[in-house]
């Protein structure tokens, strides 16, 4: 479960960051034309778009769940980051057109891993080391950020002046991801339906059962004992 969420994690961050950081850039190969201030404007458009699938993937995964909210999500945004990609051509001739797909892509994104990522990564792990575990995760997803970051601007040119190329490459590789991310949250990830307590107690029976039985849990320590008598007293 831990390996599924770091490399969901990390799909997902693949895709967030520079698909948002570099949205001024694929408008300006898309409308050239477009002068700074406007294409730094459609930019910031796009981004807003970020907003409502937090808000969309909250409502949906408690009532379908975290795993099938994250796995709609995915599979959503990869099929239109496919037809971004694969229909650039016709579609980047209407540029209204293009920032609405464009920014529904970035909501689809939301609506799946970014708003189930952090809550599913909680309920995974028994409170002794969820903190360790999350960690983890996250340290995990930040490399999947760093990479998509840093290989984004060579993607887009890897064609030399066929713009046009690079920006659909970056929709159809950004989109693989996603396909990918959707079939670990469908296939592997499983929902936690049952309270955190008992995956607390599960956690101290492996530990139980691989010799270490007499770990103490929630036993204060003596200076905190005294800590919380000067707390009273005060």
């Amino acid at each position: 479960m831990g390996c599924c969420g770091s490399n969901i994690n990390a799909s997902y961050n693949y895709i967030s960051y520079p698909f948002g950081l570099f949205s001024s850039t694929i408008v300006g190969r898309v409308n050239p034309t477009s002068s700074l201030a406007l294409t730094m404007a459609w930019g910031t458009l796009i981004n807003c778009f970020y907003i409502p699938g937090a808000f969309i993937g909250g409502f949906l995964s408690d009532r379908i769940g975290r795993r099938r909210t994250m796995a709609l999500g995915y599979f959503l945004q990869a099929a239109l980051g496919f037809i971004l990609g694969g229909a650039l051509g016709p579609i980047e001739k209407s540029l209204p057109l293009f920032i609405v797909l464009y920014g529904i892509f970035l909501t689809l994104g939301e609506v799946g891993p970014g708003s189930t990522i952090v809550v599913t990564a909680s309920e995974s792990f028994p409170t002794a080391i969820r903190g360790h575990a999350v960690g983890f995760a996250a340290a995990w997803s930040k490399a999947g950020a760093a990479i998509g970051t840093a290989v984004f601007k060579p993607i887009l040119a890897s064609w030399g002046d066929d713009e046009f190329r690079g920006t659909q490459a970056v929709f159809l590789i950004g989109s693989g991801f996603a396909v990918l991310g959707g079939l670990l949250a469908w296939f592997v990830f499983q929902d936690v339906d049952h309270a955190l307590d008992n995956e607390d107690q599960a956690w101290k029976d492996y530990l139980a059962v691989n010799g270490h039985g007499d770990v103490q849990w929630g036993i204060a320590s003596n200076s905190t004992h005294e800590l919380e008598s000067k707390a009273v007293q005060m």
